[in-house]
C-alpha cells in the first residue's frame, strides 16, 4: 500500500512539474513605448521570410501598448509597424518579456531599444550607427562579422548594404555563417537568391530598371534609388557649427556634391537656387557638401554664387571626402534627391528634372 502511494505521490509531483515547465515557457509578451505615437495602430509580424501578422493593437494616449503571444517566439525575425514607419530585428526564440521603448519620428533608423531581447538590441545599435553616419563603409565588414547570430549579420547586411554591387563581397563571409549554422533556414535560401540577383543581375536578360541600376553604377554611384540616405554630418564654412543630414528628415532634400572649382557646379547653381526660392517654404532645402580643399575659396564661391541655404558642408579633403566616399561619388555635379522618410528618392538629376522630382515628392 505504501509502495502505491509513494508511485501515486511521485507521478503526480512529476505530471505538475511537467505541466509547470510547460506553462513556465509557452506564451511571451511584447510591450512597450513608443513616443509621438498616441493613439495609433500598431502592427506586430513575424517574417520567415514571408510576412504574417501576428497581432495588432491601438497605442494609448501616452504611447504605451503591449500584446500578448500565447505561442510565444521562434528563432525568427520580428517587425513592428506604426503607420509607415517599421523597425524590423531578429529574435533567439529563448525571449519571453520584450519591452520596446522609441520615438515614431526615428523609428525606422533603428533609434530603438530593446530589453528583454539582447539580439535584437544588438541588431538595433549597429544599424542605427549606419544610418546616422557613425559607422563607415570600411567598418562594415568587421562589424558584420561580429555580430552574435548569423541571422541578425544577415538582417544587418541586407539592411545596410543592400543591393549595392560595390560591397557585394561582404555579403559572402555572412552568407557562409549562413550556411554552417541555419542550413535549413528558409533565410538562409531566401539570402542566398538575393546575393545571386546582385552579382548576376536581370539573369538571362536586362530589364529597364535594372538598365537604369547599371548606369548608375557606371556613373560610380554607390547608393540606389529606395536606400536610406546615410547620414552626412560636418562643419559649415564658419568651422564653428556642424549641420547634419539627419536634422532635416521631413523635409525633401537634395543633396548636392560639388566645389568652387568645379565650372559645371557653378554653371548649375543658377538653377539651384531657383528651385529652392520656389519651394523653400513648402518642404523642400538643399545640403550642399563641398569638395573643396581651401575654406576661403569655398566660401567665396558660396557667395558669389547666392547659394542662400543654410545647409553647407564639408570636410576639406576633396576626393578624399568620407561623405563622397560613402555616397559613391566619383564625378561632381553628383545630386541625390531625398524624400521626407529619408529615403533616397533620385539620382544624378539637373536642371527641370530635379524640379519636377521635387514637385513630385512634396
Amino acid at each position: 500500500m505504501k509502495i502505491k502511494i509513494i508511485i501515486f505521490t511521485f507521478l503526480a509531483t512529476a505530471s505538475f512539474a511537467l505541466l509547470s515547465s510547460c506553462n513556465s515557457s509557452s506564451g511571451a509578451t511584447i510591450s512597450g513605448q513608443v513616443d509621438n505615437a498616441a493613439n495609433l495602430q500598431l502592427f506586430f509580424d513575424k517574417q520567415n521570410p514571408t510576412t504574417a501578422v501576428l497581432g495588432t493593437t491601438v497605442l494609448d494616449s501616452e504611447g504605451k501598448f503591449s500584446l500578448e503571444l500565447p505561442e510565444g517566439f521562434e528563432k525568427s525575425i520580428y517587425r513592428v509597424r506604426i503607420g509607415k514607419k517599421n523597425v524590423a530585428f531578429p529574435l533567439s526564440g529563448t525571449e519571453t518579456n520584450i519591452k520596446i521603448k522609441a520615438d515614431l519620428n526615428t523609428m525606422d533608423r533603428y533609434q530603438v531599444t530593446f530589453e528583454g531581447a539582447d539580439l535584437a538590441d544588438e541588431y538595433a545599435s549597429v544599424v542605427s550607427q549606419w544610418r546616422t553616419g557613425k559607422l563607415k563603409p570600411n567598418q562594415l565588414g568587421d562589424v558584420l562579422n561580429g555580430l552574435s547570430s548569423p541571422m541578425a549579420a544577415m538582417l544587418a547586411a541586407k539592411n545596410m548594404l543592400g543591393s549595392n554591387r560595390t560591397m557585394a563581397s561582404l555579403h559572402d563571409p555572412v552568407m557562409a555563417r549562413m550556411q554552417k549554422e541555419m542550413p535549413d533556414s528558409p533565410y538562409t535560401k531566401d539570402y542566398q537568391t538575393f546575393i545571386n540577383s546582385i552579382k548576376n543581375p536581370g539573369g538571362g536578360g536586362t530589364s529597364a530598371s535594372q538598365q537604369k541600376r547599371n548606369e548608375r553604377r557606371v556613373n560610380g554611384t554607390a547608393m540606389e534609388v529606395g536606400m536610406m540616405a546615410p547620414n552626412i554630418d560636418l562643419p559649415s564654412p564658419d568651422g564653428k557649427t556642424n549641420y547634419s543630414l539627419e536634422d532635416l528628415k521631413g523635409k525633401v532634400v537634395l543633396i548636392d556634391f560639388w566645389a568652387s572649382w568645379c565650372g559645371p557646379c557653378r554653371r548649375e547653381n543658377p538653377h539651384v537656387v531657383e528651385i529652392y526660392k520656389k519651394y523653400k517654404d513648402k518642404g523642400f532645402t538643399v545640403f550642399s557638401v563641398s569638395l573643396d580643399r581651401t575654406p576661403d575659396r569655398w566660401k567665396g564661391a558660396i557667395d558669389k554664387d547666392n547659394l542662400l541655404w543654410p545647409y553647407h558642408v564639408s570636410d576639406l579633403k576633396q576626393w578624399k571626402s568620407a561623405p563622397a566616399a560613402q555616397y559613391g561619388v566619383k564625378s561632381i555635379p553628383k545630386t541625390f534627391l531625398i524624400d521626407k522618410e529619408g529615403k533616397i528618392a533620385a539620382v544624378g538629376l539637373r536642371g527641370a528634372s530635379i524640379e519636377n522630382e521635387v514637385k513630385r515628392l512634396l
